[in-house]
């Protein structure tokens, strides 16, 4: 976790002392420190449920951090489902999704290209990637393709309800394939291990345990850090929700482009940070993993359990998005295959990427 998100963990309490003393005055106030509260929030829920793998092995560590990774995508977008913000909910979802691929990636391999010039990663994984994030465009597409021949909402709904089902199990399928590939090679490991001599091999496999938990921490410190951070994110999304519409209307902006644009900037944040980072550092295998892996979670795992979890509100979610949305996001997808093909990247790659999604802040700004 960067050092500079720590100092920001203070308007985590600065929100709700401003919306208890200022009320609607400070709505603007509010929402800003709200906001920027979400980031290290977030950075925390990340880094604990990372920390709870050690106890609760890769599987259930796997949907942890499938689950609590996307917190804050989640609990906005209940408090929104609540309030009848539907149009910020897809928004904020779509994008998520754009904003990974296009804006994290891009400047990832744009950092990393200037220092390294070319980079390389494993375009076999990268394609693994690139097959979700199509699948996952598609299955927003195909919805909404359906809406020429089907008008009644209760048929849109069902359909939305059915894909929401299918998207869930092949994120469960998606997920349990990255826990037999970490099985494999952690028993890969173990084999080269014991075709070492025995007398080198031996005191390593004795050793390397107690040094991991050493390192590791303390359970109930994990949980507790765990629930605080989930319940700062939840109090200072509800009011970040609250403030939308009063801020939408003082700043003339759109409830679309604040859930385009700035709720997935801030709700990232922190993965966006580490992905710049590792990519600097000419680790871009695990960048394509970041920035692939958050938008196909939010895809195949937020917008269906928000389409389920909607049913119990007034309003109920569907998965059909604005064709700006559906065509930005299909252009996402299909540069990030190009991309991936030859394994290998460079500079211009990812601003390529870049210049993608500032045109899409350009006309997401502009949309009444």
């Amino acid at each position: 976790m960067p050092r500079w998100l720590y100092y920001l963990m203070i308007l985590a309490i600065v929100a709700p002392i401003l919306a208890l003393v200022g009320g609607t005055r400070l709505e603007l106030a509010i929402f800003i420190a709200s906001a920027i509260s979400l980031m290290p929030l977030a950075a925390v829920i990340g880094r604990t449920t990372e920390s709870l793998e050690y106890y609760v092995g890769p599987i259930a560590g796997g949907l942890l951090n499938a689950t609590f990774g996307n917190a804050p995508e989640l609990i906005i977008g209940i408090f929104a489902l609540q309030a009848g913000l539907i149009s910020v909910v897809k928004a904020s979802i779509a994008g998520s999704i754009i904003g990974n691929v296009l804006l994290v990636l891009g400047m990832s391999l744009a950092v990393g290209g200037w220092r390294w010039g070319r980079q390389y990663f494993s375009n076999r994984d990268a394609g693994e990637y690139s097959v979700m994030m199509i699948l996952a465009v598609a299955s927003l597409l195909i919805p909404f393709a359906g809406t020429f021949a089907i008008t009644q909402q209760s048929r849109i709904q069902a359909i939305s309800i059915a894909v929401a089902v299918v998207l869930l199990v092949v994120y469960a399928l998606y997920l349990s394939l990255h826990v037999f590939h970490l099985r494999a090679h952690r028993r890969g490991v173990e084999i080269r291990k014991e075709d070492k001599d025995i007398e080198e091999a031996a005191p390593t496999l004795a050793v390397e345990p107690d040094r991991s938990r050493k390192q590791a921490p303390k359970l109930w410190l994990t949980i507790a850090l765990l629930l605080v951070a989930t319940l700062g994110t939840a109090w200072n999304s509800e009011l970040l929700v609250g403030a939308i519409k009063p801020v939408t209307e003082q700043l003339g902006w759109s409830q679309v482009f604040i859930g385009l644009v700035i709720i997935p900037i801030i709700g990232n944040a922190a993965e966006h940070s580490s992905a710049v980072y590792i990519a600097y550092k000419d680790r871009v295998d695990l960048t394509m993993a970041i920035a692939a892996g958050s938008s196909i979670q939010v895809a195949t795992f937020v917008a269906p359990l928000l389409v389920l979890i909607s049913l119990f509100f007034a309003v109920p979610l569907d998965l059909i998005f604005q064709p700006i949305e559906l065509v930005i996001m299909g252009m996402a997808a299909i540069l990030f295959a190009l991309i991936s093909l030859d394994g290998e990247s460079s500079w211009l790659s990812g601003a390529q990427l870049v210049a993608l999604y500032l045109i899409a802040c350009i006309v997401f700004f502009f949309i009444p």
